[in-house]
């Protein structure tokens, strides 16, 4: 009780300093990130979550689809590193995997692509890894702290009611931080960070504020995850291996990508309910039905080491908070909170760390502009979390929309054509691999392939396909990224 004491005792807004605490609900990817970049604006940076945290890397209730495929796209590695100088070379340290560009053999809608020498790598890392990475990078911060086991309940707000000016707290479970009460902590700046299941619409409202319209677009997809050992003298001429679905036909996706360990993480994904079974039988027999027997063929006889998870809470989800006529100083809401996208994209990490490179660069702004004092952009930074969602959102409802059954939106004129110049940009056939993954296929040489990522002229070779420059925060292939 200590711990919460000092805080419930501790400063109100303008009593104490202008930037005195900040309060981010939710130790997840996006918490963690927000407080580290809090810490270098405020005296102290309270973190608070539900759960108690494992010693290591490790698995925990708020955060179900960390047994789920998560592969860093290279801009969020780029923020990552620029928030954490050595996250790369620590991740590596702890034994990632480091999948050079052509070591990635990739089915796409068009067929198989071509593989070339290439700058962009991908480190194939856990999600419970990479998070702990972070975790034990911002814990160790002097003016950082943790309240495990405990939950918002609500917000604190001014007389008037104009800005946000705390939490408050309740105990989670018998291992939890605080007892007795609810409690009331003082903020300066409370950051809503705690995911999908945030309150914050529900908050504002009991505060006089209009909630936030809604908008959701579901493909109808779900997940089957299983991790299994490398086998010893496993040889073939990739390390990763992506078999796209071809909508609208076939809506199967599988992925098998080495992580840290000596394992594989093998996803099989079905949009429109074709869900991959949780059993042994149903989830191999699923991997088989697949558009390349590839990926069966390779994990056939592998040794599991893990059971089989399965994850279906997969739909986009935006909260447009940015639109609201009236907002409360004070008060940011990010991550999930505000604004999910299909995990299939992998880009969930990735706008996290964007987001909380964006938010320092306004308050370093606002510093310079007023001196000291911080208060005043909580809605600028609410409507640039919006902005760091938009180009997401529209690249992961974009493709789930070639889905017939996808609900939530219907296609236009502009999606249209987004599809069609996706798929010219997508039509980069090479040979197809050898059906057997022991065996090298003859392509190890093959020079080409479109990376979405790359930010390279296009290839001579390819003189009829138009080049396609997309943000490298929504490009290339990883799950629940």
């Amino acid at each position: 009780m200590g711990r919460l004491s000092r805080l419930v005792r501790g400063r109100r807004r303008g009593t104490g300093g202008p930037h005195a605490h900040a309060v981010v609900m939710g130790a997840g990817m996006a918490g963690l990130l927000a407080a580290r970049v809090l810490a270098d604006h405020f005296e102290q940076v309270t973190m608070v979550d539900r759960d108690r945290f494992p010693d290591g890397p490790g698995f925990r209730r708020g955060v179900p689809q960390s047994r789920h495929l998560h592969v860093l796209l290279s801009r969020g590695l780029e923020c990552l590193e620029q928030l954490f100088p050595g996250f790369e070379a620590d991740l590596v340290a702890a034994g990632v995997p480091v999948v050079e560009g052509s070591e990635s053999l990739w089915l796409n809608a068009a067929g198989w692509c071509r593989r070339y020498q290439s700058p962009i790598r991908l480190l194939g890392a856990s999600r419970e890894l990479i998070e702990w990475q972070a975790r034990t990078r911002v814990t160790a911060l002097d003016n950082v702290q943790v309240l495990e086991g405990c939950e918002a309940v609500g917000l604190l707000a001014d007389r008037h009611r104009d800005a946000v000016t705390g939490v408050r707290l309740r105990s989670h479970g018998s291992r939890a931080e605080m007892t007795g009460p609810d409690a009331d902590v003082p903020a300066d700046l409370v950051v809503d960070a705690s995911g999908r299941g945030s309150r914050a619409p529900q908050w504002l409202a009991a505060l006089g504020y209009q909630p936030p319209t809604e908008t959701s677009i579901n493909s109808l997809l779900g997940y089957a995850s299983r991790q299994y050992r490398i086998p010893a003298g496993f040889q073939a001429d990739w390390r990763m291996l992506v078999l796209n679905a071809k909508p609208p036909g076939n809506a199967r996706t599988g992925a098998l990508v080495p992580i840290e360990s000596g394992r594989w993480m093998v996803a099989l994904i079905g949009a429109g309910r074709d869900y991959p079974p949780t059993d042994d039988a149903g989830f191999l027999e699923f991997a088989r039905g697949l558009r390349s027997p590839l990926l069966y063929e390779t994990i056939k006889a592998a040794e599991p080491v893990s059971a089989i998870f399965g994850y279906r809470n997969t739909d986009n989800q935006r909260r447009h908070f940015e639109r609201l006529r009236r907002w409360p100083e004070g008060f940011v809401v990010i991550g999930d909170a505000s604004c999910t996208f299909n995990p299939i994209y992998g880009q969930g990490m990735t706008v996290a760390a964007m987001t909380a490179v964006a938010l320092d660069q306004i308050l370093t702004k606002q510093r310079k502009r007023s001196g000291a004092d911080l208060f005043g952009p909580a809605r600028q930074l609410q409507r640039q979390v919006a902005k760091t969602n938009t180009g997401a959102w529209t690249m992961a409802t974009t493709e789930d929309l070639r889905y017939p059954w996808t609900e939530g939106a219907q296609i236009d004129l502009p999606t249209r054509i987004m599809h069609s110049y996706a798929d010219r940009v997508l039509e980069c056939p090479g040979p197809a691999p050898s059906s057997t993954p022991h065996q090298p296929t003859h392509n190890q040489q093959a020079r080409s392939g479109v990376h979405l990522t790359d930010r390279q002229r296009p290839d001579p070779l390819l003189p009829n396909t138009p080049w396609l420059r997309l943000p490298r925060s929504v490009a290339g292939f990883s799950a629940n990224g």
